[in-house]
C-alpha cells in the first residue's frame, strides 16, 4: 500500500511539473489578447463600452465577458483584457479611454518617465526599455481603436 501512495505522488508531482511548464511556456492558461481579438470584440461591444464612459461607470463594461476589470484612473479608464506570465516574462493587454484622444494618457497621467521614450511607428506607439537601458527589457505597444480610445500590451 506505501508503494502505491509513493507512486502516486510520484505520478502527481510529474503532472504537476508538466502542467506549470506548459503554462510558463504559453501553452495552457494564457489569457492575453491580441490587438485583433480586442479591437473585434471591440467593434461588436462598442455601444456598451461607449454607455459605461458616457454613464461614468466603466464597470457596466464587465458585463462584456472579454473585459476582466474597469477601472477610471487620473482621468482615463482602463479596461484589461487579460494577462498572462509570472515575474519577467509577465504580459498585460486591454484598451483605455482619454478624454484628450491622447494615446500616451496611461503613461502621461501616472507621471511615468517612459512617456519620453515612446516612437510613433507604423501601427501606432511602441517603447522599448532596452533603447533607453541596456538591461531592460519593458515593452510598451499602443495601437488605436476607435477616436479616444486605444488597445495596449504592456510586457514586462
Amino acid at each position: 500500500m506505501k508503494a502505491k501512495h509513493q507512486a502516486i505522488k510520484r505520478l502527481l508531482a510529474w503532472a504537476f511539473a508538466i502542467c506549470s511548464v506548459l503554462t510558463l511556456s504559453g501553452c495552457l492558461g494564457n489569457d492575453e489578447k491580441s490587438f485583433d481579438s480586442v479591437y473585434k470584440h471591440f467593434l461588436r461591444d462598442g455601444e456598451v463600452i461607449a454607455s459605461a464612459v458616457e454613464n461614468g461607470r466603466p464597470e457596466d463594461a464587465l458585463s462584456l465577458h472579454w473585459i476582466e476589470s474597469a477601472d477610471e484612473i487620473d482621468g482615463y479608464v482602463d479596461f484589461f483584457c487579460g494577462g498572462s506570465g509570472m515575474g519577467s516574462q509577465t504580459n498585460y493587454t486591454g484598451f483605455f479611454y482619454t478624454p484628450e484622444d491622447d494615446p500616451l494618457a496611461m503613461w502621461r497621467k501616472s507621471g511615468s518617465a517612459a512617456v519620453s521614450g515612446f516612437q510613433e511607428t507604423e501601427d501606432g506607439w511602441e517603447y522599448r526599455e532596452s533603447e533607453h537601458d541596456a538591461g531592460g527589457d519593458n515593452v510598451f505597444l499602443v495601437r488605436k481603436l476607435a477616436p479616444c480610445y486605444y488597445y495596449y500590451h504592456l510586457h514586462f
